[in-house]
């Protein structure tokens, strides 16, 4: 009966684990959706009232777009995922925490580019999106190949 218990926890405490890796996940997504998304709300506004600062400086917007943009598409794929955690795949944590830590570097690497910046090249932030990109791609890679590994249920 002993070796039962014994047995049992390894197994009740893996999903759990796994659960509190997904809403790790969960909830840097929609912080993020949030945080982006709100962004967007004031760029528009920025647009909207045509402030110059804003309006008249072309890389500046561009680059405070492109890191609304990331920033949302990055925090809609914690989602999914926490999604695929939640499904039973095991992803490896430092892909775990690859995928978290790029998701924050890339927007954030764009939009503070776009805060100090010279009139033809990015701010020194912009150095932040290559190493966010790597880390994004290798994670995704990472997911793909724990997909494949993953046993399939026999019918």
């Amino acid at each position: 009966m002993s070796k039962t218990k014994t047995n049992a926890a390894p197994t009740a405490a893996k999903p759990a684990a796994q659960a509190s890796h997904a809403d790790r996940l969960l909830r840097q997504g929609w912080a993020s959706i949030a945080v982006w998304m709100s962004v967007g709300l004031l760029l528009e506004g920025l647009l909207g009232y045509k402030i110059p600062a804003y309006l008249n400086d072309p890389q500046r917007r561009e680059l405070f777009r492109l890191g609304h943009t990331h920033g949302t598409l990055l925090g809609i794929l914690l989602v999914v995922a926490a999604l695929v955690l939640e499904r039973g795949a095991e992803i490896p944590k430092a892909a775990r925490t690859a995928l978290r830590i790029g998701a924050v570097l890339m927007p954030a690497g764009f939009f503070v580019g776009g805060i100090w910046h010279s009139e033809s090249d990015p701010g020194l932030a912009i150095w932040l999106v290559p190493p966010g990109a790597l880390l994004v791609i290798y994670s995704a890679v990472a997911f793909t190949l724990a997909h494949f590994k993953k046993p399939t249920p026999k019918d």
